[in-house]
């Protein structure tokens, strides 16, 4: 997985570099640059990145796309901005949307953060809401050490923290209180 990242970060470095090339080239000669300040901290950003990482079989395993990608060398953490991730599982797929995030390059860890919405599709639905969520594709593991609430047809779950082992379908939610309802097909008239 990390020979892919380091691949992906050369491939987005290239490709940065030749998006200013071709920009810079298609401006008229007698027309003045802005003298806008390059922040020092930042060695290239991405706009419209989507991302997209296969399996040991050559399948989808994930993706994420975000608006904008900023990457930050010094501590090579990369913000990402409205970041969307989908988990792909043929029965049962996630998908995972936040305001803010940021990717963890040597950690291979993305943090989605602000408004958190994971929803998981197929016959058992639910969808869960938080304020920060880490998803760390190596393992197959999103968690959270922050307050969530998981709701499906039938039960509604407040968490002080939860983990989500996405390849054993294991769900663990910390200190719950819950609300299950049962549906009674056979209700008399």
């Amino acid at each position: 997985m990390k020979s892919r990242l380091v691949i992906l970060v050369i491939i987005l470095g290239f490709a940065a570099i030749a998006i200013g090339w071709v920009y810079e080239s298609s401006l008229r000669p007698g027309e003045k640059q802005a003298n806008l300040p390059f922040p020092d901290d930042i060695d290239y950003f991405l706009t419209d990145m989507h991302y997209r990482a296969l399996d040991a079989d050559g399948e989808p395993d994930f993706e994420f796309v975000t608006p904008r990608l900023e990457h930050y060398p010094h501590d090579d953490v990369s913000n990402l901005e409205t970041p969307s991730i989908q988990i792909h599982d043929l029965t049962s797929p996630w998908q995972i949307d936040a305001l803010t995030g940021e990717y963890r390059h040597g950690d291979n860890l993305l943090q989605l953060n602000r408004q958190v919405v994971m929803q998981r599709e197929g016959p058992s639905p639910m969808q869960m809401y938080t304020e920060s969520i880490s998803f760390e594709p190596n393992r197959d593991l999103v968690s959270t050490d922050v307050e969530i609430l998981m709701v499906s047809p039938q039960t509604r779950i407040r968490a002080d923290s939860a983990e989500f082992d996405l390849a054993r379908k294991v769900y663990r939610f910390d200190r719950t209180r819950a609300i299950y309802r049962q549906d009674n097909n056979h209700e008399d008239s």
